[in-house]
């Protein structure tokens, strides 16, 4: 439970209404509305009774009051104590990334800013929900992550700039022996008058995927699976919210997994995974890079501008490019 997030709350139950707390914490009524929704959502609960007038917080909330204040009185203590060392180093940009791009394209933002700024930079690896609440929290200043190629509904209720810098494909891949175990059907039967069988959901084929609670997860456990259920007997084998756990576990024969093509495409080349075909299904990704709406500071447009256009130019070497009429949106 982060400072900010903390302060939020005691605002609220300070005031008793939404629209005081957010002028207590400086902030417009509807972004700190935001805030507290995104939080609501990263706690997976409500906080407050917002039909009730005024604004009544729930008995969870009341019965933890005690306990936020005395963690935020010992939070600002650590910050005033730490405060003039951490100030020097603190960076002066964060990034709050995706975990499989963390790794892969993230990289090139900070060497890009660096270069270009002389900035520090600090990267978030993150889930995608975690990387938005991040944003409207205001602990990072960009969000980087992936989306179904369709849109992000939830991007679309927000006061954000999204910039589209990139494509990617999400892969069924999986190490050259198991691939011939799950592609291999059994022969057909040999009597021309025998029944038609259903011979493909008896392979069985062991899986490895992410939990609903993150963005890969839901992607492929409700919209790539029920497809591959109805051709192949599917055996969940492990589950971990980390692309780059997903990896290992591939690689060492544990299953099949779904990962981005920029983070398997050497280990194709190179032969030590081979990619699924039909019928396993494939995801298309969209690559984007997100900032709050809400005016910024001269330094961080100008970064904006610069990653949109250069940093874009990068990516897009890596991940394939996008139609110039999907650029920014």
């Amino acid at each position: 439970m982060r400072l900010e997030w903390i302060e939020d709350i005691l605002a609220v139950l300070k005031t008793g209404s939404l629209a005081q707390a957010a002028e207590e914490r400086l902030r417009t009524q509807s972004a700190f509305s935001r805030r507290i929704a995104a939080l609501e959502n990263h706690l997976g609960a409500p906080l407050f009774d917002r039909t009730a007038k005024p604004l009544r917080p729930l008995p969870t909330v009341l019965a933890q009051e005690s306990t936020l204040r005395e963690l935020a009185s010992q939070l600002r203590a650590v910050e005033q104590a730490l405060g003039p060392k951490a100030a020097a180093q603190r960076p002066r940009v964060t990034i709050a990334g995706s975990h499989s791009l963390a790794t892969t394209q993230a990289p090139l933002l900070v060497r890009g800013i660096h270069a270009k700024f002389g900035l520090g930079v600090t990267v978030q690896s993150a889930d995608r929900d975690q990387a938005i609440l991040s944003l409207l929290s205001g602990e990072a200043d960009f969000a980087l992550f992936f989306q179904s190629a369709e849109g992000n509904e939830v991007l679309s209720r927000l006061d954000v700039d999204v910039a589209s810098i990139g494509e990617d494909m999400l892969l069924p891949v999986a190490t050259p022996d198991l691939f011939e175990q799950v592609m291999t059907l059994p022969d057909a039967p040999d009597e021309p008058d025998a029944p038609a069988q259903p011979s493909h959901p008896s392979v069985t084929c062991p899986v490895i995927t992410y939990p609903d609670e993150v963005f890969f997860g839901r992607l492929i456990n409700q919209r790539l699976f029920p497809q591959l259920a109805k051709e192949r007997a599917l055996d969940l084998v492990a589950t971990t919210p980390l692309s780059h756990a997903v990896l290992q576990l591939v690689l060492q024969g544990s299953g099949v997994g779904w990962l981005p093509s920029s983070l398997v495409d050497q280990h194709l080349a190179e032969g030590t995974l081979r990619q699924l075909t039909a019928p396993f299904p494939t995801a298309p990704l969209q690559l984007v890079l997100v900032r709050m709406a809400q005016a910024q500071s001269p330094e961080i447009a100008e970064i904006w501008d610069f990653l949109r256009s250069t940093f874009s130019k990068e990516v897009r070497k890596k991940t394939g490019a996008l139609p110039e009429s999907s650029a920014p949106f």
